[in-house]
């Protein structure tokens, strides 16, 4: 950090947040509030004497408030910079400070926060997590005992620099405990908080097991876990050398923490797996590896930088295997465990490669996007004509739209993501999507469902998940129907009402309307939108009295192989149940309802032109046949 601060092209603002970023790759604007230290930075030189002469102490976040701190402070003597901050809501105003501060009048009462705005071409988000608050968990008692205390407790008491000088001691009684119970994935891999593996639990338990036993040799130490996880370089041999020095590792989830009133000893209940029965053992102390969770304001990151969360609030990058470190917005990366736990060889691995995604940003004078991105046909918006719609830029969640009286819908490229959502929205067919144009889109659906199309399971599927997950259903061998037929758009969002229409107006069997789950969208807004979209289509579809069934909305995620192969199953069933004259009744019957619904998507550009082409080509294929005698 030190040598960070005297780099002479790397600015380190601290105590400042992001409140704003417009603009796009290579070309963000950010606004950012230097919140008010009520200290001169320049006059400041870290002496430490108005924070002798202070009266006031309050909890010492730093120190995971087990020791106080007055009420102008550094967080820690290593403090990058070391500038002293006055925090305003302790400070009662006595003015001790300025005193001491004497003629560097470094202490100034009427700063105010300081707004500025910075250009940036390339934006990394390194956020970090949080930790997982055990005192929710009333079984292991924390908040109630004094002698349970969290591993970052834990660390505090345990560091040389820390509140005891490195002096592990007991809170209930400052005594040295003898025997200490460290319990793992507190919080975590628990469907009632946080279903997720916080990955570095099990190293970080037994490194502070390692650590406490070389110091205390005497002392009794045990580790509850559900499973030790250990798959890095040299982790297995950590393993091996905690057990060989005598900590002891009980395969168990401890089910209840008890106190003796008069020791303030405490009972650790737990089912003991090598054992086959439950265990109950007394310790002096209790550590709870609590779970990693995410920064408590990441929804905020999130909605400022128009990047994506995925389950649980992480940041969710672009692709897991082939852009792990980028987001969906061009230009911001992701660095460290604001995308999901990791340790610090993958923190820094990730940070490492941010950096150089970042530096590819800032020594380009040219950057190539994905060609996916919408585009307006001026002719045919009517914003150009004097009138108000603006509905394309109310669905995009990227502002991506320019919208002015009088003038048509602009695209800013560079912000455009390419979900779609604006095209499927447009009241006008007035905005198109390249490589997923409404005439590509046909031309598929008619390719598709030339052939006894009754019979077919027509898909429609998200890029990024039920695609994935239609694929994942194949390379696993999980049987499905051959019947199913399907296409691939970006987003849930994309899948226009004219689309399913037409499917049926085609004949489909049954049509699925498949993207990722809420949690999972890339695009922010996009499977909200798709979800209201379908919810329409399915009362629109039962009111019409299609049998149920025939449409069908799912959520597939991109390692639901096995449930996407249930659905097409599931599916297939409807339609075999159903008799084949009646079914085909029904397709005649709902037929002239379709077309009319549809019929807005003929006068889409290009799609008069995708049908004859398409039946041109059926012709041809037909009359091969009939030469063939096929």
């Amino acid at each position: 950090m030190v040598d960070a601060a005297r780099h002479p092209k790397i600015d380190v603002r601290t105590y400042t947040n992001v409140e704003r970023v417009e603009g796009y790759v290579g070309n963000f604007k950010v606004q950012l509030r230097e919140k008010s230290r009520f200290v001169i930075a320049d006059r400041c030189n870290g002496c430490g004497d108005c924070a002798n002469v202070c009266p006031i102490e309050v909890p010492n976040y730093y120190e995971m408030n087990l020791a106080p701190r007055k009420a102008i402070y550094v967080p820690m003597s290593q403090s990058v910079p070391l500038v002293y901050t006055l925090d305003e809501d302790a400070c009662i105003h006595c003015y001790k400070c300025v005193e001491a501060c004497g003629p560097l009048e470094a202490i100034d009462f009427s700063l105010e926060d300081n707004v500025v705005w910075e250009d940036v071409g390339a934006i990394i988000v390194a956020t970090g997590f949080n930790h997982f608050d055990p005192s929710v968990m009333p079984e292991y008692g924390y908040g109630r005992f004094p002698n349970v205390i969290t591993a970052i407790e834990m660390e505090r008491l345990n560091n040389a620099a820390g509140l005891t000088t490195g002096n592990l001691i007991r809170p209930s009684d400052s005594q040295n405990p003898q025997s200490l119970a460290i319990i793992n994935c507190v919080g975590s891999r628990d469907k009632r908080f946080n279903p997720w593996c916080s990955n570095f639990c099990c190293m970080y338990a037994i490194k502070n097991a390692v650590l406490l036993k070389q110091m205390y040799p005497q002392m009794e130490i045990s580790i509850y876990y559900i499973d030790i996880r250990t798959p890095s370089k040299g982790y297995e041999e950590f393993y091996d050398r905690a057990r060989e020095m005598g900590i002891h590792f009980i395969q168990g989830r401890p089910s209840l923490i008890t106190e003796d009133l008069e020791t303030r000893n405490l009972y650790v209940h737990s089912e003991d797996v090598a054992l086959g029965k439950v265990v109950e053992h007394e310790y002096d102390m209790v550590m709870l590896n609590q779970a990693a969770v995410p920064q408590p304001d990441a929804d905020d990151v999130s909605s400022i930088l128009n990047i994506s969360q995925g389950p649980g609030g992480w940041f969710m990058e672009y692709h897991p295997k082939l852009r792990p470190i980028d987001t969906p917005t061009d230009g911001i990366f992701l660095a460290g465990a604001c995308q999901g736990p990791k340790d610090i060889p993958s923190s820094v691995f990730s940070g490492s490669a941010a950096a150089a995604r970042a530096g590819r940003v800032l020594h380009a004078d040219e950057w190539e996007i994905e060609p996916i991105i919408a585009q307006v046909w001026e002719d045919r918006c009517i914003m150009a004509k004097g009138k108000k719609c603006g509905l394309c830029a109310k669905a995009c969640p990227y502002d991506a739209i320019i919208i002015e009286e009088g003038k048509a819908a602009e695209v800013i490229p560079a912000k455009c993501h390419g979900c779609g959502g604006c095209v499927a929205e447009c009241p006008h067919n007035a905005i198109t999507q390249m490589h997923f144009t409404d005439a590509q889109i046909l031309a598929q659906m008619r390719a598709l469902l030339a052939d006894k199309p009754e019979e077919k399971i027509f898909a429609f599927r998200c890029h990024w998940c039920s695609y994935a997950g239609a694929d994942m259903a194949g390379t696993s061998h999980f049987e499905y129907s051959s019947n199913e037929r399907g296409i691939r758009v970006m987003c849930s969002a994309r899948m226009d009402a004219d689309f399913i229409y037409e499917a049926f107006r085609l004949g489909a069997g049954a049509v699925l309307f498949s993207g990722c789950h809420l949690q999972d969208c890339h695009y922010i807004t996009g499977q909200n939108v798709g979800a209201v979209r379908a919810k329409r289509l399915l009362k629109t579809f039962d009111k019409m009295g299609m049998t149920p069934g025939r449409f069908r909305v799912e959520w597939i995620s991109a390692a639901e192989g096995d449930k996407y192969a249930s659905i097409i199953n599931e599916m297939q069933k409807v339609i075999s149940e159903l008799p084949r004259k009646k079914l085909l009744e029904e397709i005649e019957m709902l037929k002239p309802q379709m077309e009319k619904r549809s019929r807005r998507m003929y006068d889409v550009p290009e799609v008069s032109e995708a049908v004859e082409y398409s039946e041109k080509m059926m012709m041809v294929i037909t009359a091969k046949e009939v030469s063939s005698g096929k």
